[in-house]
């Protein structure tokens, strides 16, 4: 996998950490509304889900979250593949 795609998908999992810990959730609470363990809702923050994460799981995550899917894609300093420092 491209270091870009491990990048992004740390982001992702990032930015389930900031809302879940937002909401005043733990992982265990929000793995049980997502009907997920809560050490695959671990994995999937540090960004270390060996297959991808599922589309539905990432939609009744945004849910239980009370936010849109695309808030978990908005990336902050994830630099694009093609970059080169200068």
């Amino acid at each position: 996998m491209k270091l870009a795609y491990k990048d992004k998908i740390r982001q992702v999992g990032l930015n389930i950490s900031y809302y879940r810990r937002y909401r005043n959730l733990t992982q265990m609470e929000l793995a049980e509304k997502v009907n997920i363990s809560s050490c695959y809702l671990s994995q999937i923050e540090r960004g270390l889900v060996k297959n991808a994460v599922s589309l539905p799981v990432l939609i009744a995550i945004a849910d239980s979250l009370n936010i849109e899917l695309a808030d978990l894609f908005k990336f902050q300093n994830v630099p694009k593949s093609n970059e080169t420092e200068g």
